[in-house]
């Protein structure tokens, strides 16, 4: 027999949880939801705001402070890298300041609004709620340890312009205001993506890609040709601009040599037959070794979204940009085949997409099979727990541990904690005018120290590289120290500095031992521990050094 009391207490109980449902996924929840996972962002960010500079980080800064002090850039210091990201460090040292804090600050802010443009983005294809999933995904991830996401590197800065780009081609489809001024725009921030890091190339062929989805049609060719044209020149503008200015105001034979002979050179070190190898390594380095502190959970759900592209009842052209905008984001860690882990950066907002895609899926799927709205928390429950496993996983990192610590954890013997110590004590034993000689690949000492270097080869990578520049290179590194004698000689003997292979070229190695030993003397030495610190022992202080690791950096003072 039916119990009324029982039934109606049911009945309560049911509206009651529809209700709910349907406010968790009413509009003004998700822009709740969005905020939350933002603060969780600035909340980590802020905790990680001191974390020592890496050396991707510390050639940046440096070239920043360069371009501060007037001088362009290839003309002080060399790298292979196009010179959007020195321009960025510029102007948020110019804004915040030239110290670790400062640079992490503006790293902060560009992935909080990274953020917002995958939202937006987003919700061009999937529901709010799908679209604060992917924001959300996006923010966690980038800012995981095991993308280096801790650190201002290039990337970023790729990915916000790309995001910018796609955000104004999206919404110039939605007004449906085709002008081809509009066009012109969307091309230039693609093309300051690619101004930061040359692999945002990629980023301009989705770009191109999607205006050709959206518009290609037999009977207007001529149209979607006129758009694509000025999409180009759009893209072209940054470019042209940036050769003319180191051809006209720059030295163009060093910017030439370093970002395209040289480049080529980097990029074939790596052969294809390793490819296969080095992307297994560099996805088992991203996803924590499959586990949650990878955000495993999410990675599964994305690449699952990539299937339910093809279940989802959207139109074939929406389906095809979102295939689009992972192909290309892909690609973006390709080249060289290197796969390092802060190259998965660029793929990110990608993967935040799918990851919406995935719970959209099933969101139209309560809807439209079952009719039961109600079920759709089960879509917050299933996310929250993916991505809270993942934040607990780091949590350590992420809100308590000292940054230090955390620093040496990751990155091991690559001397970045100890940089600190030894800029302060350069910088306090030279003058503004004295210069110091780094030999290494530790550009941070530079920036850290607010000294100019002897020489313009801030890293050493390229000279250890097997390649026929590279004993040419060595050569014109020895003859700049030489020239500009440095007050002080830093020789850093630590592996991850230099990367050596057997048969790479040996003249700097026996240059800077008959240099150091004949100009100048040592007076400082700080040991580097794999896991641990030691100190800087200086002067009177060197007897003291009984060693206990292999890999030292050896700090000379000119003699007087």
């Amino acid at each position: 027999m039916d119990n009324p009391i029982q039934d109606k207490q049911s009945s309560v109980l049911e509206n009651a949880y529809y209700r709910i449902a349907s406010v968790c996924f009413s509009s003004y929840f998700s822009y709740l939801l969005l905020g939350i996972a933002m603060l969780v962002v600035v909340v980590a960010r802020w905790h990680l705001l001191s974390f020592p500079l890496e050396r991707d980080e510390g050639e940046y800064a440096y070239m920043g402070k360069l371009i501060l002090d007037g001088h362009a850039p290839y003309s002080l210091a060399y790298n292979m890298k196009f010179p959007g990201t020195y321009y960025m460090y510029a102007l948020i040292m110019a804004v915040f300041g030239k110290s670790i804090t400062a640079i992490h600050t503006g790293l902060a802010l560009i992935s909080l609004i990274s953020m917002v443009l995958i939202y937006a983005i987003s919700r061009n294809f999937i529901s709010k709620t799908g679209s604060v999933f992917a924001a959300a995904s996006f923010g966690m991830m980038a800012t995981g340890w095991v993308v280096l996401g801790q650190a201002a590197h290039a990337t970023h800065f790729v990915t916000i312009f790309a995001l910018y780009g796609t955000y104004l081609l999206l919404k110039l489809y939605e007004k449906g205001k085709h002008r081809f001024f509009n066009y012109f725009i969307v091309g230039l921030f693609f093309s300051l993506a690619f101004i930061c890091k040359q692999s945002g190339l990629f980023f301009s062929m989705f770009g191109a890609s999607v205006i050709i989805i959206r518009e290609f049609k037999f009977s207007n060719l001529l149209r979607l040709f006129k758009h694509l044209i000025y999409f180009a020149l759009g893209f072209a503008t940054p470019v042209l601009l940036m050769f003319s200015y180191f051809y006209f105001f720059g030295d163009f034979d060093k910017f030439w040599f370093w970002t395209v002979k040289y480049l080529m050179k980097y990029s074939d070190q790596v052969p294809l037959s390793e490819a296969s190898a080095m992307f297994s390594l560099g996805v088992s380095k991203i996803m924590g070794n499959y586990t949650s502190e990878g955000y495993i959970g999410l990675w599964i759900v994305a690449l699952l979204g990539i299937i339910l592209v093809f279940f989802d009842k959207s139109n074939i052209k929406n389906k095809l940009i979102v295939l689009a905008f992972f192909l290309f984001s892909a690609l973006t860690i390709v080249p060289g085949f290197y796969f390092r882990e802060h190259y998965f950066i660029t793929l990110l907002p990608a993967i935040g997409l799918l990851v919406g895609v995935f719970f959209e899926f099933f969101h139209t799927l309560f809807l439209s099979y079952f009719n039961k709205s109600g079920l759709l928390i089960i879509n917050f429950v299933v996310f929250a727990l993916l991505i809270s496993m993942g934040i607990k996983a780091n949590s350590n990192y992420l809100f308590v541990q000292d940054n230090a610590e955390s620093c040496k954890q990751i990155y091991g013997s690559n001397p970045f904690v100890e940089s600190i110590g030894i800029a302060d004590f350069l910088k306090q034993n030279t003058s503004k005018d004295d210069k110091i000689a780094v030999v290494g690949s530790e550009p941070q000492i530079c920036f850290y120290a607010d000294r100019y270097s002897a020489t313009g080869y801030i890293y050493t990578y390229n000279l250890v590289e097997v390649h026929n520049y590279a004993l040419s290179m060595q050569q014109e590194m020895a003859k700049e120290i030489e020239i500009n004698q440095p007050k002080y000689f830093v020789y850093i003997d630590v592996g991850t500095s230099w990367l050596c292979r057997p048969n790479s070229e040996r003249y700097i190695f026996n240059w800077a031992h008959e240099y150091a030993n004949k100009y100048y003397k040592l007076i400082g030495i700080q040991e580097i521990m794999p896991s641990s610190f030691s100190t800087l022992l200086v002067r009177e202080h060197l007897k003291e050094f009984l060693p206990h690791s292999e890999e030292i950096i050896y700090i000379y003072e000119r003699n007087k």
